[in-house]
């Protein structure tokens, strides 16, 4: 299972402070300055204007002109709603005389015209105190609209609080703040865009989801040996970085060198069988000695491979040494413990935007479930263990093939199996406790060998720690 990440970035407004919690409100009393001052900040007045002639509260509210068969109008900056909350505002009509109303509403982008929430007819010149409940949520603005004929009345508005946060860009028209920004312009949302600010990046594709996977291998195939299943025991997890198209940029693979019951020196690689050398640009993190025998391309890879080959180390006992007291290290027990060793691996598929020669490589293509990871028995170039059924590189020798206990048969796809099935090699998604040296993992896991002979219907989960599952005596 790969899962890919998703970052979210909380969007900041510069203009105006406002409450941060769940159920903030937009809250405006008209004190802080002149009409300029509010217009800078994306209100909108039309026969009305910031006065601080005879104010409903403080020292200045909103005051029309003369509804004298005139309108006046007032708009607020874009706010995000809430979707609940209550919106007040006082409001009244100085000098009353004539026929005066005031119609309050809400304008979107959807409904320009806006929808009214508030209609109401003066009869007098008392302050009004309007509490409305919002249910709406998203990009609006607040219409308020006096209407009057006659006589020299004027309205005015104060004390604005509207349940949501400010979302107007004064620096762009006082258009809508955008709710989805792509600052990086890949066409991937911030929110869902683990680079946002890299037009060349934007996921994060993690294989296995958490944590790390096991790898374990014998290494005297052909031979059966003792099928102890731990002779190269590494963790594994890969990092894909892809772009906004889903083409690969980066491949970082991580190994973790966990215990080697083997008495020969291996070395560990893998294969990307849908993916051509030539596009890879670069390879780099292997740990390979130059007198180990490999020949490798500009590009770090190995050389004379059809498909992407890495080596990622030669020697797995460079890393972890033996200190004695049985076979290898970490699989007996009252041997000295031996810390883990990590190496990392990063493949370029792409520089600025530009995939390698052969060609972009898109996240399906790669199929990391399906890489093909090998060990090198005893450091011999050719002696390559895989995976059951998995393909060998260019570089195995096939002579090994159908000799001693190896079943394999090209002809037919079976390759790294015994007659029985047995294979000389495990991919376990999750981490793996590996049996104690010279113990046969038949032996510690009880369900092993009803797994192989019914081709893996059985017992799929034959490696967890269930009822009846484990020896627990023979596992390190």
């Amino acid at each position: 299972m790969m899962m890919k990440h998703r970052q979210y970035f909380l969007l900041t407004f510069f203009f105006v402070l406002v409450s941060t919690s769940l159920f903030s409100q937009y809250q405006v009393d008209f004190n802080d300055g002149n009409t300029g001052y509010y217009e800078a900040l994306c209100w909108y007045f039309d026969e009305a204007s910031v006065s601080s002639s005879q104010p409903i509260e403080g020292n200045r509210s909103i005051r029309t002109s003369k509804l004298n068969n005139n309108i006046g109008i007032v708009i607020s900056p874009w706010v995000l709603l809430t979707g609940s909350g209550t919106m007040t505002f006082k409001h009244r009509i100085y000098n009353f005389d004539g026929t005066r109303n005031l119609k309050v509403y809400l304008l979107s982008d959807a409904n320009p015209s806006g929808e009214l929430i508030l209609d109401y007819d003066y009869s007098n010149g008392t302050t009004q105190t309007e509490s409305i409940a919002i249910s709406q949520s998203g990009l609006y603005q607040v219409k308020w609209r006096f209407s009057g004929s006659n006589g020299n009345s004027r309205g005015q508005l104060d004390e604005v609080s509207i349940p949501g946060t400010y979302a107007s860009d004064p620096s762009n028209d006082c258009d809508p703040i955008d709710l989805n920004p792509d600052t990086d312009g890949d066409g991937v949302p911030d929110s869902e865009d683990d680079y946002p600010a890299d037009p060349y990046r934007a996921y994060n594709n993690l294989y296995p989801a958490s944590g790390q996977a096991t790898l374990a291998f014998e290494d005297l195939w052909p031979s059966g040996g003792d099928y102890d299943l731990n002779d190269v025991v590494v963790g594994y997890s890969f990092k894909i970085v892809t772009n906004g198209g889903d083409s690969v940029v980066d491949l970082i693979g991580t190994f973790v060198l966990r215990a080697s019951g083997a008495g020969l020196h291996n070395g560990f690689g893998f294969m990307l069988p849908a993916v051509s050398p030539t596009s890879i640009i670069s390879c780099t993190g292997y740990d390979v000695l130059s007198s180990a025998g490999y020949t490798f391309a500009s590009n770090g890879l190995e050389d004379g491979q059809t498909h992407a080959t890495i080596i990622v180390f030669d020697d797995f006992f460079r890393f972890l040494v033996p200190t004695g007291g049985g076979v290898g290290v970490n699989t007996s027990f009252g041997q000295t413990v031996v810390p883990w060793d990590t190496i990392s691996i990063t493949m370029a598929f792409m520089n600025n935007g530009t995939p390698g020669a052969g060609g972009p490589v898109s996240l399906t293509t790669l199929n990391i479930a399906a890489f093909n990871p090998f060990i090198v028995a005893g450091m011999v170039r050719g002696k390559e263990v895989h995976l059951p059924d998995y393909e060998p590189t260019d570089k195995a020798d096939p002579t090994y093939f159908g000799i001693e206990d190896d079943d394999t048969n090209p002809a037919t796809g079976k390759y790294y199996k015994t007659a029985a099935n047995l294979p000389w090699a495990l991919n376990i998604y999750e981490t793996f406790d590996y049996p104690l040296e010279e113990v046969s993992i038949v032996d510690a896991y009880l369900k092993f060998g009803d797994w192989v002979e019914s081709n893996g219907i059985q017992y799929p989960d034959w490696y967890q720690d269930n009822q009846g599952y484990r020896n627990a005596s023979n596992i390190y």
